[in-house]
């Protein structure tokens, strides 16, 4: 082995060896201290229970405590037929609105608008109360044991698009009327599909809608098998929430958000989800959403 090759290994080993001792270094990041901006957390619909939007201000990146409920405020959605809606300060950020007898948020179709009043400033939203289609049947599957799985219960909500493009829905499943909210649980469909542009209007939802109300299997150690999703005597409970187009892109960009972390060397910048309410006195950012539902459940019990 002649001088200069020798030369090419050692190099590759010194920088190996620079490289593998620079991963022990701890990096103490510092990240500019960013201004406190409200957060709305209204999600509401026409159910006739009580109704919660929750407020509250933002908290350091590094900040693993619970964000700072906002109290003091005043919160009334109305509609564009006069309906006023007041919701009460309960403390720690919780303003809610119980309907009376026969009451609920208001009418399919209907236009809605949240006014926010806090510490001298005014925040805005609106949002369109859309329908929602009925939930057929549930259906339970049994698939064969793998090698790399146990004999496993899936089930699929069978539901069908209504008629007229550019509707909007957040699907929802509850196991043993536990809300499955893991990211990859978040299950969104524009129409019965994914995305505006493809001809599924006043279809059956597609299959991947309709598998995505099964849990997302848990972390198993090595060599042992994924188990079932369902057992039997399992409640599943599956409600398809309809929401305005503001809404559905804001829950994509937040389960891409959240998904982040999958995508290794090539995930991006983490940045704050922008919605639909503003300042209206002002260009002060503030975050959340503001949108009300129509809800279609059913529930079925695992065999």
């Amino acid at each position: 082995m002649n001088n200069h090759i020798k030369y090419i290994l050692y190099s590759f080993c010194m920088l190996g060896a620079a490289l593998f001792f620079s991963c022990e270094d701890v990096v103490d990041l510092k990240l500019e201290e960013a201004p406190t901006a409200l957060v709305v957390d209204a999600w509401i619909n026409n159910k006739a229970e009580a109704q919660t939007i929750r407020l509250t201000n933002t908290a350091p990146y590094f900040d693993a405590s619970p964000t700072p409920g906002v109290s003091g405020a005043t919160v009334v959605v109305s509609s564009a037929t006069g309906l006023i809606r007041e919701f009460t300060d309960q403390g720690d950020g919780n303003y809610i609105w119980t309907p009376g007898a026969g009451e609920n948020i208001g009418a399919i179709e209907e236009e809605f608008y949240l006014a926010i009043e806090y510490d001298g400033k005014t925040y805005g939203s609106s949002t369109v109360l859309n329908d929602v289609p009925p939930i057929d049947s549930i259906a339970q599957f049994t698939d064969e044991e793998t090698a790399f799985s146990e004999e496993s219960i899936t089930c699929n909500f069978y539901s069908r698009d209504l008629i007229g493009g550019g509707d909007t829905y957040w699907i929802k499943t509850f196991k043993n009327d536990q809300f499955l909210n893991q990211p990859l649980e978040i299950n969104i469909a524009y129409d019965a599909g994914f995305s505006a542009g493809s001809e599924i209007d006043g279809l059956v939802f597609i299959t991947p809608i309709r598998d995505a109300m099964n849990p997302t299997p848990e972390p198993i150690e090595s060599g042992e098998k994924f188990p079932s999703p369902w057992a039997a005597g399992d409640e599943v409970r599956v409600e398809i929430h309809s929401i305005d187009l503001a809404a559905y892109y804001f829950m994509l960009i937040v389960r891409d958000q959240l998904l982040n972390s999958l995508n290794g060397i090539f995930a991006e910048p983490l940045i704050n989800t922008q919605g639909n309410i503003v300042q209206l006195d002002g260009d002060e950012e503030v975050l959340g959403m503001f949108s009300v539902s129509a809800i279609s459940e059913l529930s079925y019990i695992i065999e």
